[in-house]
């Protein structure tokens, strides 16, 4: 039953599509842009096929969602209607796509993702649709990013390949910014450079990712591409009280930091709020595992105190060739050579 059922949902989606367009013509521009109910429960019906537990069932369901795509775009190049009329059509699909990522369900949240890949797909409206609303797309990837269970690390790639391709098709030409992409630019780098600093190891990976992305397709060194939101995420990191903070929260803000001196040159200035951070770090390397039990929750596991550890050592090591820092701070020095190396 599986074929015949694929075959009339196609044939029902040739004419729920139809109805929208005649529909639309009839309508002027503003109300263009709420969808019949016809079409929005067909919508609704698109996203519980996708929604599958099942990988096989989701898998099937995602082909049969790109061929009803498919068959919504050959309507525009068949003779009985434009692709111009096809344009509010693929904004609603899109727009449901992506609001998918927002629901509570993780198994919605993929489905939502899986959608929008499909979007990315479709010639000249992929890459326009990602143009206008290309940070909130960001936004939103994040957002399952940092929802995704930790039992589901199969399905971290595809939401990064995702990503990255939403900014790779969105800064194609940015090798010459203009005044509007230069802004906008320069917000998508401060959104990603705030979540060097998350709790969460998977959206600090994404964020390196996506920052060395576009530097890339920029032609700009990280360092510059960074400089401008230097002062509000280094306050950010500098008044934060490192030792009161739950483990994942000081390892965030510690491989942040981690990444700022890693640069070339450095983010950070060499000045005594670096010092006093580092000092920080060597404490948290140096502590034994029941003074920092006595600082956090009684519930916190040895793997967040090794993660801590971890964490410090290197920061330490990626500090160790700012020479500068311990010229006059011997003992430091010693000491942090000491645990880089042990």
């Amino acid at each position: 039953m599986q074929e015949k059922a694929e075959t009339f949902i196609r044939e029902l989606g040739h004419y729920v599509f139809g109805a929208e367009i005649r529909r639309a013509v009839t309508l002027d521009k503003a109300m263009r842009r709420y969808a019949s109910l016809l079409f929005a429960t067909f919508l609704d019906g698109l996203c519980y096929g996708l929604s599958r537990e099942n990988p096989a069932e989701a898998s099937r369901a995602v082909d049969l969602v790109n061929s009803l795509i498919q068959d919504l775009i050959a309507l525009g190049t068949s003779g009985e209607t434009s692709i111009q009329d096809l344009i509010p059509l693929l904004h609603h699909v899109a727009g449901r796509f992506s609001a998918l990522c927002l629901d509570e369900s993780w198994v919605r949240k993929k489905a939502g993702c899986s959608g929008i890949k499909l979007i990315l797909n479709i010639p000249d409206f992929g890459a326009k649709w990602i143009n206008d609303r290309e940070v909130d797309l960001v936004r939103t990837l994040l957002h399952v990013l940092k929802d995704m269970p930790h039992d589901s690390p199969r399905d971290i790639d595809d939401i990064m390949n995702t990503l990255t391709r939403v900014l790779r098709l969105s800064n194609v030409n940015s090798l010459s910014l203009s005044e509007p992409h230069t802004a906008k630019l320069a917000h998508l780098t401060g959104i990603f450079f705030t979540e060097l600093s998350s709790s969460n190891a998977v959206v600090r990976k994404a964020g390196e990712t996506c920052i060395a992305l576009l530097s890339e397709v920029t032609g700009q060194t990280i360092s510059n591409l960074l400089m401008p939101h230097r002062e509000r995420m280094l306050l950010g990191i500098y008044t934060k009280p490192l030792r009161a903070l739950p483990f994942p929260i000081q390892i965030g803000i510690i491989e942040a930091m981690r990444y700022c001196v890693s640069l070339d040159p450095p983010l950070p200035e060499l000045n005594d709020e670096l010092l006093r951070l580092l000092h920080e770090a060597l404490a948290l390397a140096d502590a034994e595992d029941a003074g920092l039990l006595g600082r956090g929750s009684a519930r916190q596991s040895s793997l967040d105190i090794t993660k801590l550890r971890v964490a410090a050592i290197r920061l330490l090591t990626a500090s160790m060739p700012i020479t500068e820092f311990f010229s006059k701070q011997p003992q430091t020095r010693q000491r942090f050579a000491f645990f880089v190396q042990h």
